[in-house]
């Protein structure tokens, strides 16, 4: 993809000072993983919520997606705006199920790069489509908006500054930096770290100095270099040491690992956080329906602000 930076207007200015939040609905990677044995961190497919303001911003349509649809047809917004990561089956399967495409008068705007020559609306006419799903995109009622970017784009709504990069994920993928109110969040998934001990230069300038920053952390070394099973090299996907390694250059404030592989269990996730991540108050491996603001988030403390279960 070529680089380019674009500014796009917005109607709206949203008042700074309001909160910045973000809550995780999804944060299972590759196919969802119910079940006894992963209730703890959670079965969905990425999806995650940010608010800045009263602006709503969703990163992926995973099967997280069904959840904050149900909310928001109860209480509202009545307007989302969905940054997609990629195209792959499990960043998009939730969207079926997304209750608001059913309901009049309410604005869905989704961006998302190209993938492969197909857009978000190409995409989302394959999966609302027979034989598979039997709603097709002609029965949807809601105010559809549909929006290309290129990795590399800066992306303005109101207060709200989104910027964007390429991520090393077979047919690519883009991380999200949102800036709003003084304060930065980024989302870097699916994405696979370089070889060695190099660093991905343009990711890192991406999460300079952010407050929070949620990483793709799918596999441990053993499994990724192949001494645990099959070698994982070019799945698109990093380690554990890896995204600590980026964002600890980055002068990343939080760090919250997410994407976990659909095998690994609650157990597993629980003995990872005990061992690698002895002594990083400042790192969390990310729960299903864990949240925070921020916004406030005290940049003098290294605790990570605890996330609140909702």
């Amino acid at each position: 993809m070529s680089k380019k930076n674009t500014i796009l207007p917005s109607t709206a200015s949203q008042p700074s000072g309001l909160p910045f939040t973000v809550k995780y609905w999804g944060t299972r990677g590759s196919i969802p993983s119910p079940g006894p044995d992963t209730v703890g961190y959670g079965g969905n497919t990425t999806c995650v919520e940010v608010r800045c303001g009263d602006q709503l911003f969703v990163i992926d349509g995973g099967t997280g997606v069904r959840l904050l649809g149900e909310l928001l047809n109860a209480n509202g917004p009545t307007k989302v705006t969905f940054l997609m990561s990629h195209l792959h089956m499990d960043h998009v399967m939730g969207f079926p199920f997304f209750a608001p495409f059913l309901r009049p008068g309410f604005q869905i705007e989704l961006w998302s790069a190209l993938h492969h020559g197909h857009s978000i609306k190409d995409t989302l006419g394959q999966l609302f489509a027979q034989p598979t799903f039997p709603v097709t995109m002609a029965m949807l009622q809601a105010d559809l908006g549909f929006h290309v970017l290129q990795a590399g784009d800066t992306l303005k709504f109101g207060d709200v500054v989104v910027k964007t990069t390429i991520l090393r994920h077979p047919g690519d993928a883009i991380a999200y930096r949102l800036e709003y109110a003084g304060r930065a969040f980024c989302h870097c998934t699916d994405w696979e770290h370089p070889a060695h001990t190099e660093l991905d230069k343009g990711l890192v300038d991406l999460l300079r100095d952010t407050d929070v920053a949620s990483i793709d952390a799918t596999y441990t070394d053993d499994e990724y270099e192949g001494r645990v099973g099959p070698s994982r090299r070019g799945w698109g996907h990093g380690t554990f040491a890896a995204a600590l390694r980026h964002t600890d250059a980055a002068r990343v404030k939080r760090t919250i690992l997410t994407h976990h592989d659909p095998r690994r269990t609650d157990a597993e996730l629980d003995g990872i956080a005990r061992t690698l991540l002895a002594g990083r108050p400042d790192v969390r491996i990310v729960k299903e329906g864990d949240s925070f603001d921020v916004a406030r988030i005290d940049e003098g403390s290294n605790a990570l602000t605890a996330p609140k279960r909702v």
